[in-house]
């Protein structure tokens, strides 16, 4: 979409008062009516020179007004929430320097797909810009003395330096030199990315201890790379200091939600919630899978959810059995179950939620028996959730209950069809950061998600719930979805 630039007709050179038809953010209407008077009673020539002068001075207003209205995301939590959250991290540190990178993207006309900013970056700062680098820097004590070293920023941000080629391809963006930056981003300071080798070079002299995101083992061979390359490049800065991962100290801050967190959590929850209702209603024989994982994307959108939290799994028959069946390209047959494992973003925050449905509307008597074993180990583990649990006793309570209810087709116990993880949290990222076996506490969202997947009988079953850990137990956040074997069937009948 083209922006509301002021023009330059090759034919009619246009007056200042012509050239911004509007006040710029800031400027009060009454001073702009007064500003454009004067402008026409000045002379043709002094006209252009005002009208340029103009346009310089309101371009990096209008980008600023720009970025603070649409590319942050849908909503953002308020700047002091993450003031917050970086002075709760800088109190973790032991007197250590932090600096963490965020997400790049891809260059001019290769910038094919959104970009996605990592996931710590934004939870400390809110900037869903590429390119940004934070630094963090608590304060020192003086040796032999209970005072402290405070001559650096305590935070700053880096931002790219504007590249008009390249925002042609992939829009404005703020401008480190701006003053306004500071007000749009919360920083006291902000500086150009070019400047942080300089910058941290001087927090070297202080500083013997560096808090950064390690290669994660589980990451991209991209993505490790990436890393690693950056930790040459701190060492080289550093090089007697200790570098050390942060993810521990981020995870323990990031596993605990805020109110304003769980407001958002919420949003994603209804979008989610919305796009099960629309899929449980158009199911039938004969449709292909990615029919319906259109409908629930499409209904996500028209919800306000813009993206999904991650491709969904819509699995019938036979890859039902498949946990992470994404291909959807099936036709759905009478007789089948099918598996809607799906999740809508809401401003960065993630849900997850699953639900198992008879293709036909009507669970076999075998069906009906195993999704009310799986029904029966979710009520089992969410009953037990209260602060001080750990994820491994949730897991042996689900576990337990499988294997002592039913059998599979050759008389065996039904435990080793149960074979993934129980629950895992949900936030920023639908697998979100926590600490590992960490007990619950209070404002944690964990799902609760028990299977059992027979793949000689051409099915599988996942029941998949949202809860929100609370002072005296777990608080279903998806409870507006059935999942009653009579209110299923009802369901699907709507």
């Amino acid at each position: 979409m083209a922006s509301a630039m002021p023009m330059i007709s090759g034919n009619k050179p246009a007056s200042a008062a012509e050239g911004i038809s509007k006040p710029p953010q800031g400027l009060k209407p009454l001073h702009f009516e007064l500003l454009s008077a004067r402008l026409k009673s000045c002379p043709d020539k002094l006209q252009e020179v005002l009208r340029r002068l103009l346009v310089f001075l309101c371009l990096p207003l209008l980008a600023c007004w720009l970025l603070s209205s649409a590319a942050w995301a849908q909503e953002r939590e308020p700047l002091e929430v993450y003031q917050t959250r970086r002075a709760a991290l800088q109190e973790k540190l032991d007197e250590g320097l932090f600096i963490l990178f965020g997400n790049e993207e891809s260059a001019g006309s290769e910038a094919y797909f959104r970009f996605r900013q990592e996931s710590n970056f934004y939870y400390l700062t809110g900037y869903d810009g590429p390119g940004a680098v934070l630094v963090l820097a608590p304060p020192v004590a003086r040796p032999s003395s209970t005072s402290t070293v405070s001559t650096h920023p305590r935070e700053i941000l880096f931002l790219p330096r504007r590249d008009p080629q390249q925002e042609q391809w992939t829009g404005p963006k703020l401008d480190p030199a701006n003053p306004s930056t500071a007000a749009l981003t919360g920083f006291g300071v902000t500086k150009e990315t070019e400047a942080l080798e300089s910058e941290l070079r001087r927090y070297a002299q202080t500083y013997r201890t560096v808090y950064t995101l390690l290669a994660n083992p589980h990451g991209s061979e991209i993505e490790q790379a990436l890393a690693k390359e950056r930790i040459s490049q701190l060492r080289a800065i550093f090089p007697s200091a200790d570098i050390r991962d942060a993810r521990r100290e981020l995870a323990r801050l990031r596993q605990v939600k805020s109110e304003t967190e769980l407001n958002l959590i919420r949003r994603a929850v209804d979008c989610t919630e919305d796009g099960l209702q629309a899929a449980a209603k158009e199911v039938k024989a004969g449709l292909f899978e990615y029919e319906i994982a259109a409908l629930i994307k499409y209904t996500f959108e028209r919800k306000g959810c813009l993206w999904p939290s991650f491709d969904p799994i819509v699995a019938s028959g036979p890859r039902s059995t498949i946990l992470h069946y994404n291909r959807n390209t099936a036709r759905m047959e009478s007789g089948d179950l099918i598996v809607m494992d799906v999740g809508a973003e809401y401003s960065r925050y993630a849900a997850d939620i699953t639900r198992t449905l008879p293709v036909n509307g009507r669970f076999t008597p075998r069906q009906r028996e195993i999704y009310e074993i799986v029904l029966g180990a979710q009520k089992a583990a969410i009953q037990a959730i209260r602060p001080g649990v750990k994820f491994s006793e949730l897991q042996r309570i689900a576990y337990n209950y499988i294997n002592s209810h039913g059998k599979d087709s050759k008389g065996d116990r039904l435990g080793k069809y149960f074979t993934h993880g129980l629950s895992h949290h949900v936030g920023l990222d639908v697998h979100d950061a926590a600490e590992l076996g960490a007990e619950l506490q209070p404002n944690m969202v964990i799902t609760v998600e028990p299977g059992i997947y027979l793949p000689d009988e051409n099915f599988g079953v996942r029941i998949e719930d949202m809860v929100l850990v609370t002072k005296s137990g777990g608080l279903m956040l998806t409870e507006k979805l059935p999942r009653e074997v009579e209110e299923v069937e009802g369901w699907m009948e709507w």
